[in-house]
């Protein structure tokens, strides 16, 4: 076996092979060989993944379980918890001082890994250079740490990260739900829509927040945040959120749920919203070019059951968006988009009562809904003003085109 690629024959179908390979691996301590194999990782499919962690564990044993730490100088996210778990069924004292010092002056790779053994071997020494160590840019050591103070039931960090939910930096608020996220305490699930509600990366949070708390289970306890999440989730689909992650965000899921609830103006938006999303998805191949072919099913199968629908169905639901074209209601936006894409323009004489609304972004996207829908010369522009002097002159843009 030695003078082959150790990497690949774990990966082979030959399963006395791959065993070999593993124990040969790991008995070794061949780090060449496991950073080979890190790269790999990521083109494998699910069940060789599945397998080759499998055979990795099954090599291990109380003779060359600590050749295991030999590998932390490469990292691959399908190997921190594996390790962890690993190492926990041989964990005593010596062990955990061991990789507490990697925490302490390893580097961030390092770190990741030993912040995934204290997630399973939750031992309070290392609660402050856990803490230390939520201040990296590495993600993975920063998820696994809120995930080892979880462990310990660490509610400094815990009521610190709420706090910064709050903050009106993005980025910060951002970094505050991957916390409350890792951490996984699902009574943060309220103050996490709150914060998506009020963030100008709300796609972004609804994405981290199926994490949490499933779609569908939210639709079901939660309506109103079922919807929220969903509307965000489906608005970022493709763009701002991976097409390859529609399984995780329950996408058919909400599809069939709305389905069953299409007499409520929620699931007109989400169903239009839906619609517009699927045509353009299965239009323009460059969405779907890449996608696995299970994903790929998904999206055309989701697609064909959306057009499925009659001309008398959609026209049912178009009558309901119309309750939402309000200042107020948390879906403007997109009722706004829907709106557009569909050229419904029944909804002309409600858009035009926008435009005298106090909030200016929404009188500067209704004015651009009036140009869609060729109704522009219905609004007396010399009635509309705006402080905000870039709307002013996008708005006054829409009449010289």
């Amino acid at each position: 076996m030695m003078n082959k690629k150790l990497y690949e024959i774990i990966c082979e179908k030959d399963e006395n092979k791959a065993k070999t390979a593993a124990y040969e691996l790991v008995t070794t301590a061949n780090t060449k060989e496991f950073e080979l194999l890190c790269e790999k990782m990521d083109y494998l499919f699910e069940f060789v993944k599945d397998n080759v962690c499998k055979r990795l564990s099954n090599a291990v044993n109380k003779n060359n379980y600590k050749n295991i730490i030999k590998f932390f100088d490469f990292y691959s996210p399908y190997f921190d918890d594996l390790f962890a778990s690993i190492l926990a069924k041989y964990a005593d004292e010596d062990l955990t001082d061991e990789i507490f010092d990697i925490l302490l002056n390893g580097n961030d790779i390092q770190k990741t890994y030993a912040a995934a053994y204290f997630k399973k071997i939750p031992d309070t020494v290392a609660i402050d250079d856990l803490r230390e160590n939520l201040e990296t840019d590495f993600d993975p050591l920063f998820e696994n740490c809120a995930a080892a103070l979880s462990g310990m039931n660490d509610k400094i960090s815990y009521e610190k990260y709420i706090e910064k939910l709050q903050s009106d930096d993005d980025f910060e608020k951002i970094k505050a739900v991957k916390f409350l996220i890792a951490y996984g305490d699902k009574n943060a699930v309220n103050i996490l829509i709150s914060a998506m509600e009020s963030s100008s990366m709300s796609e972004n949070i609804a994405g981290e927040i199926t994490a949490l708390i499933s779609p569908s289970d939210l639709l079901s306890t939660d309506y109103q945040k079922g919807i929220l999440l969903s509307n965000n989730l489906i608005n970022g689909l493709g763009e701002i959120l991976p097409l390859e992650n529609i399984f995780g965000y329950e996408i058919y899921e909400i599809t069939d749920f709305m389905f069953n609830n299409a007499n409520t103006p929620e699931a007109a938006l989400i169903l239009f919203n839906l619609k517009n999303k699927f045509d353009t998805f299965t239009q323009n191949e460059e969405y779907v070019f890449d996608l696995d072919k299970n994903t790929k099913n998904e999206v055309f199968e989701i697609n064909k059951i959306l057009s499925s629908k009659p001309n008398e169905f959609w026209n049912r639901e178009k009558l309901l968006l119309g309750s939402f074209l309000t200042e107020d209601n948390p879906f403007l936006h997109t009722v706004l988009e829907i709106i557009r894409e569909n050229k419904f323009s029944d909804f002309t004489s409600q858009i035009l009562d926008l435009t005298k609304s106090q909030n200016e972004t929404f009188v500067y996207e209704s004015a651009v809904t009036l140009k869609y829908l060729g109704e522009l010369k219905n609004l007396d522009k010399t009635k509309v003003t705006f402080n905000n002097q870039n709307l002013k002159a996008s708005f006054e843009q829409l009449f010289l085109v």
